[in-house]
């Protein structure tokens, strides 16, 4: 298990910090737009995949309800071991660490959703050159009528919320645990990112800083459980 202070440097600094260089250099390097374009059918004017209503409704909305219903069991979790505290020991001893995996893993997503109410980015599929009737913009605090409703990506927030059950995992899991849920975090949250970049949904940089912001956050959830720890120690 690392320190406490390894454990903030790398998860609430460097990943993060990481992600946004990346989402960053995406965005001025016209990547966002070169990889968007991939997905983009410029002889129908239109994603194609946007229209595949089998994919909007499994890809999209029923797996948007499925990270819901993880987050309820979490939930459910940590209140089960205050009605029937001997039923999971175990679970009644880390309740704390489940308590910060569930405020971890629900802030992320909300604090993504404020934002896309903050700035004017569009949706690609908003945008003139990909058969919309907005233009570009990058500007952030404005007014009601020119949000974009679009930045950061919600979906794939959606997604990376998870690592907050990594985090989870490195407290109550083994080793073998802990990978396997990294590797399901990454991979559900690529694959949400990718799903609406094909739908023209989202661009690349929008997915990277839902992530990064993600990532953060579900860090900063788990900072009163060192800080709680720290003060056993020196009581």
């Amino acid at each position: 298990m690392s320190t406490p202070a390894s454990f903030y440097r790398t998860h609430l600094l460097l990943i993060p910090g990481a992600l946004a260089f990346v989402a960053q250099l995406s965005h001025t390097s016209g990547l966002d737009h070169a990889l968007t374009s991939l997905f983009f059918d410029a002889g129908s004017n239109r994603f194609p995949v946007h229209t595949w209503a089998t994919l909007e409704m499994l890809g999209h909305r029923f797996a948007k309800t499925a990270i819901v219903l993880i987050w309820l069991s979490l939930l459910a979790s940590v209140a089960s071991t205050y009605a029937w505290p001997r039923w999971r020991p175990a679970w009644t001893a880390q309740r704390v660490p489940m308590w910060c995996a569930a405020a971890g893993m629900a802030l992320g997503p909300m604090i993504v959703v404020a934002l896309k109410g903050l700035n004017a980015y569009h949706c690609p599929w908003d945008l003139v050159e990909f058969g919309g009737g907005a233009e570009f913009s990058s500007s952030w605090f404005v007014a009601a009528s020119e949000v974009g409703h679009c930045f950061p990506g919600g979906h794939a927030a959606s997604g990376f919320s998870l690592v907050a059950l990594y985090f989870l995992a490195r407290e109550m899991g083994s080793p073998t645990q802990r990978r396997i849920m990294l590797a399901l975090t990454l991979l559900v949250g690529t694959a949400f990112s990718l799903l609406r970049m094909a739908q023209g949904a989202h661009f690349l940089s929008h997915n990277l800083w839902a992530a990064a912001i993600c990532w953060a956050v579900a860090a900063l959830a788990f900072m009163p459980l060192y800080a709680q720890r720290k003060a056993m120690v020196t009581t």
